[in-house]
């Protein structure tokens, strides 16, 4: 059956009067600001130039930042559904596949100025990494710090380390994974700058919404395919 498109057009409504709004704002409040530097500088030009400069500085890094909170959210639930469905159809049967698949989704779907994720690895508790690409100078750094065991010491994303390959410099971040009460491994991103703390918060909420109730079940999945109860996964 095909899907309806009732959501996608009220979300698109949705931005597009915030969006509006906040252009309307913007140019009403760039009204005043030219009002009030003339009043405090006037028949003077270059307070007037750099007071409209800095305002347009603030009225872009904003409009990105509600470009991106805007857009984020229901864009990530529309790109990770072929994850969820090649897990429920069969194309994805192991747990190497699924966290491959979410690293490359990560790296492929975050790439924006206030969160850019540039290689990601997921490890489970007692097995080994996994990512869509190896890299192995990171993976090195990766064993050293014994990713499981800096998971299980966090309540939430914490940043690591800045790391430098040559020319290539990263901020590395370590995301516990978590069902309910039970620990299920750690997930690694690299990103090319800081991640602010609105954004950590979302990747969190990233963490508990969509990836581990999904590795949860692959854990299922597998243990039921050699015959385990879910508790030995």
């Amino acid at each position: 059956m095909a899907k309806r498109p009732a959501y996608r057009i009220i979300y698109n409504l949705q931005r597009s009067i915030l969006i509006t709004a906040y252009l309307i704002a913007a140019i009403a409040l760039s009204l005043l600001l030219i009002r009030l530097v003339q009043a405090i500088f006037p028949n003077q030009l270059y307070p007037l130039l750099a007071a409209i400069l800095l305002y347009l500085v603030v009225v872009v890094v904003f409009g990105a930042f509600i470009y991106y909170v805007s857009f984020i959210p229901f864009n990530l639930g529309a790109g990770f559904d072929p994850v969820k469905n090649d897990v429920a159809s069969g194309k994805i049967r192991d747990m190497e596949g699924l966290a491959a698949r979410i690293c490359e989704f990560n790296c492929r779907f975050f790439n924006f100025s206030f969160l850019d994720i540039s290689h990601c690895v997921i490890q489970l508790e007692n097995d080994v990494p996994y990512a869509h690409q190896h890299i192995e100078e990171l993976e090195k750094i990766l064993i050293g710090l014994n990713m499981p065991e800096a998971g299980k010491q966090l309540d939430g994303i914490a940043r690591a380390g800045k790391i430098s390959i040559g020319d290539t410099h990263y901020q590395l971040y370590i995301l516990p994974i978590c069902f309910e009460d039970r620990f299920l491994g750690t997930m690694a991103l690299f990103t090319r700058n800081r991640i602010g703390y609105f954004f950590r918060l979302f990747l969190m909420a990233y963490e508990e919404d969509y990836l581990d109730d999904l590795l949860m079940l692959m854990l299922n999945m597998n243990a039921g395919r050699k015959g385990e109860s879910p508790a030995q996964a």
